[in-house]
């Protein structure tokens, strides 16, 4: 009887140490598997890593070769306008009147060509700096703007000058002043008036 019970004692002792050296060969499977998960995992992070460090650093370049194009682009611009603004003047100040004299026209319409020319190569100058391709509200403000005045700025010392001659000039002048100034005054007014209309409309 004590025979027996030794035995079954011994195969249970055996069939717990048979357990447990399973239970260890599984938990090694677990942290083999584990490990090779980790492993894979921290290669592909490494491998993420590395590849957002490039897309990165290509960022930078581009956003610096752009930056430069951009720069050099101003610089162009600028160039080109001051260009644009010469011929502009030139036209003015010495291709119209010629043409005035040489063609014996009557001197008041120096100031439609004027305003016409100058308000034509404003026009083109001021898309040009914009960029854009349509021409907007803004730019036909501004050509507006400056070729009335750059017709004022003629008829003012041409008529004190007594270089143009004509009745009810000194009335034309003072009317034309009064023009001036509501022109300049609702150029600069609408400015902020439209940026507000813009920024309610963005909200909505």
């Amino acid at each position: 009887m004590a025979e027996d019970e030794g035995n079954e004692l011994e195969k249970s002792v055996d069939e717990l140490n048979q357990q447990r050296i399973d239970l260890e060969k599984e938990i090694n499977d677990l942290n083999l598997l584990r490990n090779e998960k980790l492993k894979s995992f921290n290669d592909e992070l490494e491998i993420k890593i590395e590849w957002m460090d490039k897309e990165r650093i290509k960022a930078i370049k581009e956003r610096d070769n752009l930056l430069r194009k951009v720069r050099h682009s101003n610089e162009k611009s600028w160039k080109n306008a001051l260009k644009m603004v010469g011929i502009l003047g030139f036209l003015d100040l010495v291709v119209v009147p010629a043409i005035i004299i040489l063609l014996s026209i009557p001197l008041q319409w120096i100031f439609v060509s004027l305003g016409l020319v100058t308000f034509l190569g404003m026009m083109l100058i001021v898309n040009y700096m914009s960029g854009t391709s349509p021409f907007n509200t803004g730019e036909i403000r501004k050509a507006i703007t400056v070729s009335l005045i750059t017709v004022y700025l003629a008829f003012v010392p041409l008529l004190t000058m007594g270089v143009v001659v004509f009745p009810g000039a000194q009335t034309i002048l003072s009317n034309f002043t009064w023009l001036i100034a509501v022109v300049i005054v609702l150029y600069f007014a609408t400015r902020p008036l439209e940026e507000y209309i813009k920024n309610m409309s963005s909200k909505k």
